[in-house]
């Protein structure tokens, strides 16, 4: 689990990136974390949207913290564990795949527009975490990637399975 610390700073570069012209008085409210933060208490309370919802800390897959942005009240700031592993990971939800205009009807254009201004803050808000040195999906696989490199090739052929 990431430190308080790191949280805050999350919270902070996700916020900025969300909400370039200042962020409304009610997210600052509801997510700002207490001082000192504890994750787990804090993560496990009602400011946070768990998977599954009713699982005790240890079998929580992912916390969403559903702070929005200006142009879109769902994105949000989520904190994953990769299957099998016990770390978490920042990522956003942009929370918007989901949504379809035909192409050609009224909405389609503006919804495509909404889906491109999330996409570009969800990108910048990763490459602020990465930058700040927080654990992201993107730097966990690249230390995943340069970990198998330095074991080498399988013993085993890219086609034959493990005995």
């Amino acid at each position: 689990m990431p430190s308080g610390r790191e949280i805050r700073r999350a919270i902070d570069l996700y916020l900025a990136e969300a909400y370039p012209n200042g962020v409304p008085k009610g997210i600052t409210e509801k997510y700002d974390p207490p001082e000192p933060l504890i994750p787990e208490d804090w993560l496990m309370s009602d400011v946070s949207e768990r998977t599954p919802p009713d699982a005790g800390f240890d079998r929580v897959k992912s916390f969403a913290l559903r702070m929005g942005n200006e142009g879109y009240r769902h994105m949000k700031l989520r904190l994953t564990r990769p299957p099998d592993r016990s770390v978490f990971l920042f990522t956003v939800d942009s929370h918007d795949a989901f949504l379809a205009a035909p192409p050609g009807t009224p909405d389609h254009r503006a919804l495509e527009e909404l889906k491109r201004r999330n996409a570009a803050i969800a990108g910048a808000t990763i490459g602020a975490w990465d930058a700040a040195g927080l654990p992201t999906e993107r730097s966990y696989l690249r230390r995943r990637i340069r970990q198998a490199r330095r074991r080498g090739p399988s013993p085993q052929g890219p086609d034959e399975k493990p005995r």
